[in-house]
C-alpha cells in the first residue's frame, strides 16, 4: 500500500515553495560540477544543473527551508483569485498561451487532491473525538450527507431519527442493507466494512439457493472456484473490517485520480463535433474545475466540523460549473445548460461505475490478510 499519490502532490508541492536566488554559492567562471561548462549565474547554461554547493552546515539548511516555506510563489495568488471568480477566463488565457502567471493545472490539481484528503481525514477524526459517550453515531459524522429515496438526511438534525425510522421499517431492505445504509450515513466505516460484506454474502447465499444446479463438470469447478474465492474476502473483511476501511480510504486516494481523464473524456464527447477545441482543452478545463470543486469540498469538511450548515455550500458547485463552461468554452446560456444535463447524467453513471471499482479493489485486496 504505497503513497503514490502523496509522493506525486509532494513533488508537485515543491513548484510553489521556491525562493529567488539573488547570487549562485559557486562563483562565476568556475567549471560547472555536471559538463565542465564555466557557469555564468546560478544555473548552468549549458545543462541547466544549480550552480550551488551541497556541503553545507545544518544551520544553513535549516534557514534555508525556512526561507522557502515563507516565500510562496507568486502564481498562487493570481491564480486562486482567478479560479474561484472568474475560472473561464483562468482557462482560457491558458489555452490561448498566457501561462506563465499560472500554477500548472496539473501541479494544482495534485497539491490540492492531497490536502483534501489529508482535511477528510482529520474531519473524520475530529468527528470520532465528538462521538457521544452512548454510541450514537448519529451526532458525529464524517458523511455530513446521506440520500434516501430523494431525501437527504443530515446528522445532527431532526431529520436523522426519522430518516434512520424509515430505513429500519423499509421492508424490501434485508436486515444487512439497513445496517450498511445506517453505518455509512453515520460515517462509521468500519461498521459499514463489516455490514457490507454481511450484506453481499446474504446476496451471494440467496442467489445460488434461487439459481438453477449445474451440471458436474469443468463449469461447476469453475463456480466452486468463485465461490471460494468470494467467501474467503467475505470472510476476511467480517474479521478485520477496520483494515478494510483503511484500505477503501488507500484506494479512494487512486481512483480519484481515474476522476481526470474521466472529466476530460466526457468533454470531449460533449464537444465531439466542436472543432475549436481539442482533448489537450478539455483536460486543462478538467483540472481547473476539479481542482476548484476539490477546494469547496476542503473548505465544507473544515467547517462541517463545526456545523451540518455548511453543507449547503455544495450549491456552489453547479454555479461555478456553469460559470466556468460558459466562461471557457463562449456558449450561449441555453448551450451550456444543456451541456451541463447531459455532463450531469454521463457523471452520475461513470462515477457510480469508479465507485463499483473502488469497492471491488478494496474487497479483492483483503486477499492478503
Amino acid at each position: 500500500m504505497s503513497g503514490e499519490l502523496e509522493t506525486a502532490a509532494a513533488a508537485s508541492a515543491g513548484g510553489w515553495l521556491k525562493w529567488k536566488r539573488e547570487h549562485a554559492d559557486i562563483p562565476p567562471g568556475t567549471p560547472c560540477a555536471n559538463c565542465q561548462t564555466p557557469l555564468a549565474g546560478p544555473h548552468c547554461h549549458e545543462c541547466g544543473q544549480l550552480a550551488e554547493d551541497f556541503h553545507k552546515s545544518v544551520w544553513k539548511l535549516i534557514v534555508e527551508a525556512v526561507e522557502s516555506l515563507l516565500h510562496l510563489d507568486g502564481r498562487l495568488f493570481s491564480t486562486l483569485p482567478n479560479l474561484i471568480r472568474n475560472p473561464g477566463k483562468l482557462t482560457r488565457d491558458y489555452m490561448e498561451g498566457k501561462r506563465a502567471s499560472q500554477v500548472a493545472p496539473f501541479r494544482m490539481f495534485l497539491v490540492i487532491l492531497l490536502i483534501a484528503f489529508f482535511v477528510g481525514h482529520a474531519a473524520m477524526k475530529a468527528g470520532e473525538k465528538h462521538e457521544p459517550a452512548g454510541g450514537d453515531h448519529a451526532a458525529a459524522t464524517t458523511s455530513p450527507t446521506f440520500k434516501y429515496k430523494g431525501r437527504i438526511a443530515t446528522p445532527g438534525s431532526a431529520a436523522m431519527a426519522e430518516f434512520e425510522r424509515e430505513v429500519m421499517a423499509d421492508p424490501e431492505l434485508s436486515e444487512a442493507e439497513k445496517q450498511t445504509q445506517l453505518a455509512a450515513a453515520r460515517g462509521d466505516w468500519a461498521a459499514f466494512s463489516r455490514n457490507l460484506a454481511a450484506n453481499v454474502s446474504e446476496e451471494a447465499q440467496a442467489n445460488a439457493a434461487t439459481a438453477p444446479k449445474m451440471a458436474e463438470g469443468e463449469d461447476a469447478e469453475k463456480l466452486r472456484s468463485l465461490e471460494h474465492w468470494f467467501e474467503a474476502r467475505v470472510q476476511a473483511v467480517r474479521d478485520d473490517p477496520e483494515r478494510f476501511a483503511l484500505i477503501l480510504e488507500i484506494w479512494a486516494h487512486r481512483v480519484a485520480i481515474l476522476a481526470l481523464p474521466v472529466s476530460a473524456l466526457m468533454l470531449t464527447l460533449l464537444f465531439a463535433f466542436n472543432r475549436r477545441f481539442y482533448v489537450f482543452d478539455h483536460v486543462i478545463f478538467s483540472m481547473h474545475s476539479l481542482s476548484f470543486q476539490l477546494l469547496l469540498l476542503i473548505v465544507i469538511m473544515a467547517l462541517g466540523v463545526l456545523t451540518p450548515l455548511a453543507w449547503w455550500l455544495l450549491w456552489l458547485a453547479p454555479v461555478h460549473l456553469f460559470m466556468h463552461m460558459k466562461g471557457a468554452y463562449q456558449r450561449s446560456t441555453f448551450g451550456t445548460l444543456a451541456r451541463m444535463l447531459v455532463l450531469f447524467t454521463l457523471t452520475t453513471i461513470t462515477f457510480s461505475l469508479l465507485a463499483m471499482l473502488w469497492l471491488y479493489l478494496g474487497f479483492n485486496e483483503m486477499a492478503g490478510h
